[in-house]
Parts: structure tokens; C-alpha cells; sequence
């Protein structure tokens, strides 16, 4: 995914980002455990949150254990374990949408990227992902649908709503089966997975606006807003499109809360709650506003900014 629905870690309680963290870590455990080690490459705070979206609505009894880093075997670190499917489909979730994004990159990146993407499928890449669609079907005839709706809409130069829309169908898809039987509780996840997947496509076409428009690869950002073929952008039209891109986030947002609010939670209410009223919006300011990819290191370390 994106790795942009991540938590305010200022605004988090210690006992709750050390939670955070915990599942976290075990999304990482459990991605070495059913699709090998670097499967763990695939680990994004996206599949975290929808780990702990799962654990909260299914009310999912979890512990926690200490233990080694996977990665790091001379740190310790915690890990809360669950007893339900929910670390397994957020990790099935995580390799198959990386496959389809290496498959998709195939399609239209340059040489060296295509070159890449080709390594990382012969590697484990595309093994994962099949093991993972044999697993669930259903998640991955979803994610393929999904890749494929977006190219035929940005094939087309589609508008906004439109490019958006496969990534909103994809999230409110995956979000509703968690409601289970209750249609009240499906609903309310089914709205707010439909806003947050466009949420995270605007937000990832407004970070790649001027890396795209200098390649002349197709942003709907920059098709709306008439950017093509200019050499530079000025001072002046930067901050249009800065704005331009933050009231189109504000608007999905505003869509997004309401429904986020109805979803009931028997645990990690408050982590939950972080990551979309202040974490998003943060992402948002950062990316938007202090443009933290041009940035320096050192720069993003004294604004308290974490990549």
C-alpha cells in the first residue's frame, strides 16, 4: 500500500503507541511465518491499521509476549499476539496488493524499474502472492479487479472521482466483510473503507504531482489543474495546487468521519480514532505544506518528522 494512514505518534499515550508498535511487529512476525521472510519486506503502517481495524471490530483476544525482532534479533520488542484470522488476511492483504502494484509497474515504469519489479516477482514476490489468492480467494480476485480498474482509468485520463474510484471500491470491499453479519456494522465500515481508499489515492496522487509531471506520467492532479507541459512550476501556481489538493483531501475526509464513528470498536478505540482525526491530516500538512519529501534528513529530524 501507500504508508500514509499511520498515527500521530505525538498525540498517542505511551501505553497506546507501545500497543501500536506490538501489533505492528507481529504483522511482521506473522508475514515471515506464512509467506517467508521477505515477504516482510511488504509490511506498511496500511496493513497495520487495517491488523488493528480487524483485531478492534472482531474483538479479537489478544496478549501480549516478549521477544527478539524478527529483523533485529539483538533488540527486544513486543509483540500481541491474536487468536482470530486477523493478522493472517492483514497479511495476505499486504502481499497481494504488492504483487499487483510490481505487476502493474511492469506495465508502464522505465528499464531499471521494470528490471527491479521482474528480481523482486522471480525472488518470492509473485510465489507470496499466489500462495496468499489460494488462501483468500476473494481478497485477491478483489485486488486484481482493483489494479485493473485503475489502469483502464488512468488509460483514459480519467477525472479524479474516477481514478480514484478503484482504490475506494478496493478498501470499502475489504472493510465491509468485517462487519460479518451485523448490516448496521458492515455498512458503516463498507462508507468509511470507500472514503479512506480515496482519501489514500488523493494523497498519493497530490505526494508523486511534480514527480509526475516531470516525467509526463498521468496525475489527475496535474491534468486538472493544467500542469502539463510546463517547464517549472512558479511559486504561485505550487501553492494552487497545494490548495487545490488539500480541499479535495478536506472534502473526502468530511465523508469519511461520520461513518468512521458508527463503526463499533471492543478494543484500540482511541489508537483507531489517532490515526484518522490526527494522523491523516498530519500526513496531509507534511506532505502538502512542508513538502517533507525535498527535504533534508536533518531538516525533517529538527520539525519532529517521521517517514
Amino acid at each position: 500500500m501507500f504508508g500514509y494512514v499511520r498515527p500521530h505518534r505525538g498525540e498517542l499515550l505511551v501505553r497506546e503507541y507501545q500497543q501500536y508498535k506490538a501489533v505492528y511487529c507481529q504483522l511482521c512476525r506473522q508475514l515471515g511465518k506464512d509467506y517467508g521472510v521477505l515477504a516482510r519486506l511488504t509490511l506498511s503502517y496500511d496493513c497495520t491499521f487495517y491488523a488493528m481495524l480487524a483485531l478492534g471490530t472482531q474483538g479479537d483476544r489478544v496478549s501480549r509476549r516478549r521477544g527478539r525482532c524478527v529483523v533485529n534479533p539483538l533488540k527486544a520488542c513486543d509483540f500481541l499476539e491474536g487468536e482470530g484470522e486477523s493478522y493472517h488476511k492483514a497479511a495476505a492483504l499486504s502481499v497481494l496488493l504488492t504483487r499487483q502494484k510490481l505487476k502493474d509497474d511492469l506495465e508502464d515504469e522505465g528499464f531499471w524499474k521494470k528490471l527491479g519489479c521482474r528480481l523482486l516477482l522471480l525472488l518470492g514476490a509473485d510465489r507470496q502472492g499466489k500462495k496468499a489468492a489460494r488462501r483468500y480467494p476473494a481478497l485477491a480476485k478483489l485486488a486484481e479487479d482493483t489494479t485493473a480498474a485503475q489502469r483502464q482509468a488512468e488509460e483514459s485520463q480519467a477525472g479524479l472521482d474516477q481514478c480514484a474510484e478503484p482504490t475506494a471500491r478496493l478498501l470499502s470491499g475489504v472493510f465491509r466483510e468485517l462487519g460479518g453479519c451485523d448490516p448496521g456494522q458492515s455498512l458503516a465500515l463498507e462508507r468509511f473503507g470507500y472514503f479512506l481508499g480515496r482519501w489514500v489515492y488523493l494523497m498519493d496522487a497530490a505526494d508523486d504531482l511534480e514527480r509526475d509531471r516531470k516525467a509526463g506520467s498521468f496525475n489527475p492532479f496535474v491534468r486538472r489543474l493544467g500542469l502539463e507541459g510546463e517547464k517549472e512550476l512558479t511559486q504561485e501556481q505550487r501553492e494552487q495546487a497545494d490548495l487545490f489538493c488539500n480541499q479535495a483531501l478536506n472534502a473526502t475526509m468530511a465523508q469519511m468521519l461520520p461513518p468512521f464513528h458508527l463503526v463499533e470498536l471492543a478494543q484500540f478505540g482511541p489508537i483507531l480514532e489517532n490515526v484518522i482525526e490526527k494522523g491523516l491530516p498530519q500526513v496531509q500538512r507534511e506532505i502538502l505544506f512542508l513538502h517533507v519529501r525535498q527535504l533534508t534528513r536533518r531538516e525533517r529530524r529538527e520539525l519532529g518528522i517521521r517517514l
